[in-house]
């Protein structure tokens, strides 16, 4: 996909956010990127509202030359034409951070807290988008709005770091989050029965799987065809009931009639699926 071949509900809130801010401030926005679903070709419009939607944001690289200050007048500008954006078109949410050219080329452990945006809020400094994860899918797979191509730029890109940070999140993060899941409290239960639920669950930890496994990326689609050659048969029902809710029926088969069956091997597939990643070896593929 090319920065001139967008779906349309990024390419007009990408459009909208660049005529603000050049307005705003000429010149401060030299390098505009786009990553995530939309960069790796999974990008899936919204559907309904809800903070737990199996649809797809708007994830972005904003480049500066220069370190943009908290209370300057460029702060202001990249607030404002953030909340401008937002306002138009509260959907898909519109989440990333603002580099310098400087920051590419350090990487995420040499970047301060910079403006990001994380489920469309603003802030002027913080962490979302700074981690491995972001440099390494501008480096393979960014798409330029503005700027040079990624390929010609100089972008902090480490597949070995990238591992260790994707194995951190699987301790820190995936294996507390399936053990509060698991108890059956009232809101873990009705998360639990979400078709959101599978989507985050079993196609995120598979995206973890490949990263170690492989290591390079894939998307939440692209994850769930591995998962089904990696984990087979026994996981083929929740597997092609995620793949079949994040594609609204383009991809898998729906084969669940109780949402608590479907919880339940959802719940089951991730602590497999965890267990089996952190067990891959520690350099895993080249």
């Amino acid at each position: 996909m090319r920065g001139d071949d967008l779906p349309v509900e990024v390419d007009r809130s990408v459009e909208l956010f660049l005529t603000a801010v050049d307005e705003l401030a000429p010149g401060l926005v030299t390098g505009f990127y786009l990553v995530g679903s939309v960069a790796l070709g999974d990008f899936r419009p919204p559907v309904g509202r809800g903070r737990l939607s199996v649809s797809s944001d708007i994830d972005f690289v904003t480049v500066t030359d220069r370190r943009v200050e908290r209370a300057s007048p460029e702060m202001a500008a990249l607030a404002e034409a953030h909340s401008r954006t937002v306002a138009r078109f509260p959907r898909p949410h519109f989440d990333g951070a603002v580099f310098t050219w400087a920051d590419l080329a350090a990487g995420p452990h040499e970047c301060p807290d910079i403006p990001c945006a994380q489920e469309s809020r603003f802030t002027p400094a913080g962490r979302s988008g700074v981690n491995p994860v972001t440099f390494c899918e501008l480096a393979w797979h960014g798409i330029a709005v503005r700027g040079p191509q990624p390929a010609d730029v100089e972008v902090w890109a480490d597949r070995r770091v990238l591992r260790a940070y994707t194995g951190d999140n699987l301790r820190t993060y995936w294996r507390p989050w399936l053990e509060q899941k698991r108890q059956p409290r009232p809101l873990s239960l009705a998360i639990g029965l979400t078709e959101w639920f599978p989507v985050w669950a079993v196609l995120g930890v598979s995206r973890l799987h490949h990263v170690l496994a492989i290591g390079t990326m894939t998307s939440k689609s692209g994850a769930g065809h591995y998962a089904r050659k990696v984990f087979g048969p026994p996981w083929e029902r929740i597997i092609a009931e995620s793949l079949w809710l994040r594609t609204r029926g383009a991809q898998g088969r729906s084969s669940y009639r109780n949402p608590f069956a479907r919880r339940r091997d959802t719940l089951a597939f991730l602590d497999t699926a965890i267990d089996s990643a952190l067990a891959l070896p520690a350099e895993g593929a080249p």
